[in-house]
């Protein structure tokens, strides 16, 4: 459940990647297959939104924490995978302890890395997205209620405010996660990474967890609707701690994460 412009403070100031630079594998044609499952499967992905959101809804004044809310949007996310004919696996959950939180970094291909996310990473979690997603009718309600974390592309300042107060809530087993390139990549490769998430991590003290999601591109690529059945792979690399770092300490953070992330890259294309 869901992010879109930059704001000078909150990116690292980078060129796009070079033409060398690892990328996932390209996404095939759609065929007339595709259309026809497509055609099927994105009304039935509406009904699963009004009937989940309503529930979550429902839930939310029995639910303070959030976790039956987060149940609709697990449940929710692992119906849509599955209508668009995704087999997801799950690499690396042995990292993460239950009853920890955390901070999640992921990379992001494709709006179907939002139902892989929600739906397949083993934790409560609670995502920072752009404040419009939080104006969709049923979607928007089910976020506002379920404590997700809206943010203001538009302004460094209240990016940050809405980031800290972020942080004020994390803890107890609720994580964070966020989608640091901001937008959805064009053409395979890992974009600059923005500070924002990980501002949030050293504001909470929260260990940092790159995940790395390959195969939504493939699945729905960027510019089309139309959704290709096939294997997505979610890598949970192990936490980074924060604990004692400062902005001094973000460019190698930042660095770390993001060799994490284009390991993985380089692997899908084998």
């Amino acid at each position: 459940m869901a992010q879109q412009t930059t704001t000078p403070d909150l990116k690292i100031k980078a060129a796009r990647p070079p033409e060398d630079s690892p990328r996932t594998p390209p996404p095939r044609p759609a065929t007339f297959l595709n259309y026809a499952h497509t055609a099927v499967a994105w009304p039935l992905v509406a009904l699963y939104t009004v009937l989940m959101a309503t529930l979550s809804l429902a839930c939310s004044p029995f639910d303070r924490r959030g976790r039956l809310q987060h149940w609709c949007a697990s449940t929710w996310s692992r119906m849509i995978a599955r209508t668009a004919l995704l087999d997801v696996r799950v690499h690396g959950a042995e990292h993460l302890r239950a009853g920890e939180s955390y901070v999640f970094l992921s990379t992001h291909q494709s709006w179907m890395d939002i139902p892989v996310m929600l739906g397949y990473l083993p934790a409560q979690l609670r995502i920072a997205a752009k404040r419009e997603v939080f104006l969709i009718p049923f979607l928007g309600w089910h976020l506002r209620r379920a404590g997700h974390i809206p943010i203001n592309r538009g302004s460094t300042a209240e990016s940050i405010a809405s980031l800290q107060r972020a942080a004020r809530l994390l803890g107890g087993g609720v994580s964070a996660f966020l989608f640091p390139e901001g937008t959805r990549t064009r053409d395979g490769s890992l974009q600059p990474l923005k500070k924002g998430g990980f501002r949030l991590a050293l504001e909470s003290g929260l260990p940092v967890v790159p995940v790395t999601i390959t195969g939504t591109r493939r699945a729905m690529p960027r510019g089309s609707m139309a959704l290709r059945a096939g294997p997505v792979e979610l890598h949970i690399d192990p936490p980074v701690p924060t604990a004692g770092l400062d902005d001094s300490d973000l460019p190698a953070l930042i660095g770390q994460v993001r060799a994490a992330m284009l390991k993985h890259f380089e692997s899908s294309r084998q």
